[in-house]
């Protein structure tokens, strides 16, 4: 498959993009997978998906100081990252992007997020879903475009549970985080309840950058 691979800085992270092409995936190349077999009833494109988005995991993982290679899936199709690493993949629009780092006193957890801009049309169904009247309220107050603030709360929740999922352990819906204020290149994000270790009321602090048609979140504890 045809990739492309570089990395970039983001909320004080060296994150890992790979451009590609899925219609260029050949089936062999899936073999640099060792966990191969368990994506062979994927479709095509989410086949290619899941590679690009393993190429920059590895090479994430590289640069924080490990040598596994990249990481397998786990029973709620997650990643599974190394011992002493924590790590998160998004990918979007044949754009694949992963982080990667050790964990330690400042970092336990990492999620990360990328999402197409919503239009007009979607950004309302989407809120009604994934937000409370609360929360669309907040969203209509900023001086974002509504389509754009949806996208914002979506994808902040979408990189909250990511950092969180290894330590919870199971799904948990939108309704569990709230979105309390949002800034330039930041919100806070608030448990509406227990997760796992972590209680009810506790904040997080979300990173965003918009770039052109895409918005991408960033969350760590």
């Amino acid at each position: 498959m045809q990739t492309q691979l570089r990395p970039f800085t983001f909320a004080g992270h060296t994150l890992f993009r790979v451009d590609f092409d899925p219609a260029t995936l050949h089936p062999a190349d899936l073999f640099w997978l060792a966990h191969h077999a368990q994506i062979t009833r994927f479709a095509p494109r989410r086949q290619a998906e899941h590679l690009a988005g393993r190429i920059a995991a590895a090479a994430a993982l590289r640069h924080a100081g490990s040598d596994s290679p990249a990481p397998g899936i786990g029973a709620h199709r997650e990643p599974l990252w190394p011992q002493g690493f924590c790590g998160s993949i998004t990918h979007t629009a044949g754009v694949a992007i992963a982080v990667a780092v050790k964990r330690d006193s400042a970092t336990q957890g990492i999620g990360i997020d990328r999402e197409t801009l919503l239009d007009e049309r979607s950004a309302p169904d989407i809120a009604e879903g994934a937000l409370q009247a609360g929360e669309r309220l907040r969203l209509h107050q900023t001086s974002l475009p509504y389509p754009v603030a949806v996208t914002l709360a979506f994808s902040a929740k979408e990189s909250l549970f990511k950092a969180l999922f290894p330590q919870v352990k199971t799904r948990f819906g939108f309704e569990c985080a709230e979105l309390l204020s949002v800034t330039e290149g930041r919100l806070e994000l608030r448990l509406t309840q227990p997760l796992g270790p972590f209680g009810v009321n506790e904040r997080f602090i979300v990173h965003w950058l918009q770039n052109q048609s895409t918005l991408m979140t960033l969350a760590h504890y």
